[in-house]
């Protein structure tokens, strides 16, 4: 949505224990909270003989990169900024800027 310039609209859910339910259905399940677990987490996965499944959090601003940019999606992010911030919602910006750069090395 933010690279098609769109403001984010309808997507605040809170995400129920996927792993929970799996459980009770009687698959092998993992919740993962820190990327630190998961690597364990998935060879427990595919370790386990039968069906499996990975409940994976990820931060809600995080941004997912494809291995080549378009130029609409280059054109579109700038978009989506600027009606978000006139929108009212310039804290969704600063949220958005706040969980990616802690991403980045800086060297």
């Amino acid at each position: 949505m933010k690279a098609a310039g769109v403001v984010t609209y309808g997507t605040g859910l809170d995400n129920p224990d996927f792993s929970a339910q799996a459980r009770a259905a009687g698959l092998h399940a993992s919740r993962v909270r820190r990327a630190d677990e998961l690597e364990d987490a998935l060879q427990a996965a595919f370790a386990h003989d039968g069906p499996a499944l990975v409940d994976v959090h990820t931060e809600r601003q995080e941004l997912s990169l494809p291995p080549k940019l378009t130029l609409e999606q280059i054109k579109g992010f700038p978009l989506f900024a600027t009606r978000t911030i006139l929108s009212g919602r310039g804290d969704e910006i600063v949220e958005l800027t706040k969980t990616n750069m802690r991403q980045l090395s800086l060297e």
